[in-house]
């Protein structure tokens, strides 16, 4: 009879082909290695992980900063508003709105250029 094996728990085991198996050992000078302090403090990366996807993908993504996860939420709070006025638009005369839609999309490009230019 086949018994199931015990479930030991834990993170299942990466396929072979996705395993770090060469281990590199790098020196860095004060100030490059302040950087590489600096970078991981601002991505909350490991220095190994942030070292390998520099090396591989010769880039780190750095998440938002808080500005400018407030700048997102504004735009998207405003393009729910423009959703709304186009909604009414559509159920009353376009010239009634006017106003209203031309201020909000001259908001709206406002802020995106203010996101584009971080």
């Amino acid at each position: 009879m086949n018994t199931p094996t015990p479930n030991k728990g834990g993170r299942p085991r990466k396929p072979e082909s996705e395993q770090r198996l060469h281990p590199v050992k790098v020196y860095f000078d004060e100030q490059s290695y302040r950087k590489l302090l600096n970078k991981r403090r601002r991505t909350g990366m490991s220095l190994s992980t942030l070292v390998y996807e520099l090396t591989v993908n010769g880039y780190v993504k750095e998440p938002f900063t808080k500005e400018e996860t407030s700048l997102l939420r504004s735009l998207t709070g405003m393009s729910n508003n423009l959703n709304q006025l186009a909604h009414e638009a559509h159920i009353y005369h376009f010239s009634q709105m006017e106003e209203r839609v031309r201020h909000l999309a001259n908001d709206i490009d406002e802020l995106l250029i203010r996101i584009s230019e971080r």
